[in-house]
């Protein structure tokens, strides 16, 4: 059964949770996300400095660490052990949530061997989001997360895919869309592209790139990340747009 919004809610003795947070939109958190951060023991972010404006707008107090990347096993070792001993922790990325094309997984890998109980805190999702509004036939889709800044590779890596039926999804910087939208329409030809910049926040953007259209005469802010989908599937193209597959 689930709990209503005003239900009280406790952290598990232990247990280490992985919670979501706005991907640009501060409001974009969840009354359990808030509720965790409060109660647990210790906040691991991917910067503290960064979470410090989160923490603040929701008055929570807790302490917050930067939990930085290949620090060796030592540090673990300390986690497990007040995990083990009953504390709590919760475990948030800059935005989004922890372990999807951000830092967590390997945190989250060390506990699951050692047993300790992990509890996924759901929230903001630029993937799904970008999904929601395409209006397209999303079943399959394949997310490809940051593709390789080389070239090369990065045309290797979306070639992999160049007979999917679907939609594929990529994250990118501002810095290397233009590259990657060059690669996409060369292995991609026929596909239309929708692309979404900033998404929550104040400049944001959604941009439909049709496979007529040059990308010449596209242009970019100086900022900002993107999440592009391609759809690769021709065959659904009903009456020069892309159609549904399904109804509601």
């Amino acid at each position: 059964m689930s709990e209503a919004p005003n239900s009280k809610f406790t952290v598990q003795p232990g247990a280490a949770y992985v919670v979501a947070t706005p991907i640009g939109n501060l409001e974009d958190i969840t009354f359990r996300a808030v509720q965790v951060l409060k109660q647990v023991d210790v906040i691991y972010c991917e910067n503290s400095s960064h979470s410090r404006r989160l923490l603040q707008t929701y008055d929570i107090s807790t302490q917050a660490r930067t939990l930085y990347k290949d620090q060796g096993a030592e540090p673990y070792k300390g986690i497990i052990e007040d995990l083990k001993s009953g504390k709590t922790l919760a475990l948030v990325s800059d935005a989004g949530t922890p372990g999807v094309s951000d830092p967590g997984s390997q945190l989250v890998r060390i506990l699951r061997e050692e047993n300790i109980l992990i509890v996924p805190i759901p929230g903001a999702s630029a993937l799904t989001s970008m999904l929601s509004i395409s209006g397209w036939q999303v079943q399959p889709s394949l997310f490809l997360g940051f593709l390789s800044e080389k070239k090369g590779k990065k045309r290797n890596q979306l070639k992999e895919w160049e007979n999917f039926e679907g939609v594929l999804t990529i994250f990118e910087s501002v810095h290397r869309i233009k590259d990657t939208l060059s690669a996409i329409r060369e292995i991609f030809p026929n596909s239309p592209i929708l692309m979404g910049r900033e998404l929550t926040k104040i400049h944001e953007e959604i941009l439909k790139i049709e496979p007529v259209q040059s990308l010449e005469s596209l242009k970019f802010p100086e900022k900002g990340e993107f999440v592009v989908l391609i759809y690769t599937n021709p065959k659904k193209m009903l009456n020069g747009r892309v159609g549904d597959a399904d109804t509601l």
